[in-house]
């Protein structure tokens, strides 16, 4: 079976809603002004290779169910021990929400884990 150029452009971006759980920038200060870069974080994964940051903003929702959670120091260690967590999913009851900005009240996260619950 052949794929032509302009199915597998179709293709990808549908695939692409399916295989990431979120994505987010990162900030180096507690107001989200001064950006460090954009983070996508998979799907049941821990993200340890992001740089340190104050604060975040999430710029693309995850798929029903996913919830994040944020660390340190460079691991995701114990889910109750994260400094944040929610769901990432786009729902009303939801403490994360789109294009808002969160800190850590001081803390520094530096790895990110997504679940699917």
């Amino acid at each position: 079976m052949r794929f032509s150029l302009v199915s597998a452009t179709a293709i990808l971006p549908i695939m692409a809603t399916f295989s990431s759980a979120f994505v987010m920038e990162t900030f180096h200060d507690e107001g989200c002004r001064d950006h460090s870069e954009t983070v996508n974080v998979w799907d049941n994964s821990c993200a340890t290779w992001p740089n340190a940051f104050s604060s975040f903003r999430i710029t693309t929702l995850g798929g029903y169910d996913q919830r994040a959670y944020f660390f340190a120091p460079d691991n995701c260690g114990s889910l109750p021990t994260a400094l944040i967590s929610g769901y990432v999913d786009g729902r009303d009851t939801s403490p994360l929400g789109l294009n808002q900005c969160y800190y850590f009240n001081g803390a520094v996260a530096n790895a990110v884990s997504s679940y699917f619950n």
